[in-house]
């Protein structure tokens, strides 16, 4: 497990050996969303990704709604996020 500080000015630096396993790039934005006593960060979505998976919707002649199209998008990077954490979490054994 790793840990991060917050500093006086709010900030906090993502530990290595995370923001590799992640992918976290500088600059990256996220969506922080409050869960309990938690904070999930989920990556902000690109206009080319969103874009993307609307075609998918439309070359599949679903003809997806937008909410499905970010419903499908979000648990995309839930599965991403869940196996990237798997990895981090065998890593650190």
């Amino acid at each position: 497990m790793s840990t991060a500080t917050v500093t006086r000015d709010y900030k906090i630096t993502l530990p290595k050996e995370l923001r590799e396993a992640m992918h976290i790039q500088p600059g990256q934005e996220f969506e922080l969303i409050p869960n309990g006593s938690c904070l999930q960060m989920i990556p902000k979505r690109s206009i080319a990704e969103l874009k993307s998976a609307i075609e998918e919707g439309i070359a599949s002649e679903q003809y997806l709604s937008a909410t499905e199209v970010f419903d499908r998008l979000e648990n995309k990077y839930h599965k991403l996020a869940t196996k990237n954490n798997r990895s981090v979490e065998s890593s650190e054994e």
